[in-house]
């Protein structure tokens, strides 16, 4: 039988937060969004190494869907893993050394390209968001069209 302390800590415990390396992951790293060149933090959520996060946007010309596909690497970088598009559109990828596949509708380039950090100017028509997790932020929700942004995996 549990004496009456004993009960007491273990109910205070459960109460207590718990620290935010447990709470929010164990990577230790975010992605973050910031404005660029200030520097100001404009959005981040908990990472790991091995987790991915997505870009989806409206290709600006064709009006088709685009997703990049990225990966958290465990040095703080990140990886572009592949481009999802319907119709090749300018700017996307297509290279003679990349991997190129169909999926239904869907054209998939593997890319494999690291990234320590990535510029992002808000598009204006493109309806970018950041899909990572159960996290989604559009970009315009953070910054006027035209504004350029700073995507990159920082230590908490």
């Amino acid at each position: 039988m549990m004496r009456p302390i004993a009960i007491l800590v273990l109910a205070a415990s459960l109460l207590l937060p718990l620290p935010s390396c447990l709470a929010e992951g164990t990577g230790g790293l975010q992605l973050e969004i910031l404005s660029h060149p200030e520097g100001g933090l404009l959005w981040r959520t908990p990472v790991a190494p091995g987790d991915l996060f997505r870009l989806e946007y409206t290709h600006s010309s064709d009006g088709t869907p685009v997703r990049a596909i990225f990966q958290v690497a465990g040095n703080g970088h990140f990886v572009l893993l592949e481009e999802q598009y319907l119709w090749y559109g300018a700017g996307l990828e297509s290279h003679p050394q990349t991997r190129i596949s169909f999926d239904g509708d869907w054209t998939r380039v593997a890319v494999n390209r690291p990234f320590q950090d990535l510029l992002i100017r808000v598009g204006r028509v493109s309806r970018q968001v950041i899909e990572s997790g159960g996290s989604r932020v559009a970009l315009t929700d953070l910054a006027p069209g035209g504004s350029l942004l700073q995507l990159r995996i920082a230590k908490r």
